[in-house]
């Protein structure tokens, strides 16, 4: 006859929570580490080594909702502390991401949609399915990346696939 053991040892789980006042960084091919910047003449968002070096970029921070959250909303602040607005793909620009000046949440059959945090990575729920399909795009400023979004795996040209996570800024 089997024995039944039954552990003493609490199990701890650790939920990694929603950040505020967080910097999104990109890392892939040609980025290490590059914070993600607003472009003030488009409302895009843009991956280089230092914002502040370029000419009409300006750094954001973001409050981020955890995927265990219900608000899958990511909201940008410029550093001045005026609102900026929502991470929001836009498909009528070839899919890149940009800020609304409103917040946009979807729903899709009951589901919510939209960017939240998987532990220190960016994902978009689209539908219950977790993507990350962030790319860094070409532009004609050296050292400057527009972020995107693609619909499949293929590889655009002169782009690069990137992982996007944030930092909690202390």
């Amino acid at each position: 006859m089997p024995i039944a053991f039954a552990s003493s040892i609490p199990h701890l789980h650790a939920k990694r929570g929603a950040e505020t006042n967080a910097t999104l960084y990109a890392y892939g091919t040609n980025a290490s580490s590059w914070p993600v910047a607003y472009g003030q003449s488009d409302g895009l968002l843009y991956i280089t080594q230092d914002p502040t070096a370029t000419a009409g970029l300006v750094p954001l921070t973001w409050d981020l909702a955890s995927i265990t959250g219900e608000c899958w909303i990511a909201n940008a602040t410029f550093v001045n502390g005026t609102k900026a607005g929502s991470m929001y793909i836009m498909e009528q620009k070839d899919y890149a991401v940009g800020i609304l000046p409103q917040t946009r949440v979807a729903y899709l059959n009951g589901t919510v949609s939209g960017f939240a945090l998987f532990a220190t990575q960016l994902v978009y729920n689209n539908n219950t399915l977790l993507e990350a399909q962030f790319w860094a795009s070409a532009t004609n400023t050296s050292g400057v990346y527009g972020l995107v979004w693609t619909l499949d795996d293929s590889t655009p040209n002169g782009e690069f696939p990137v992982v996007v996570k944030a930092s909690e800024d202390s």
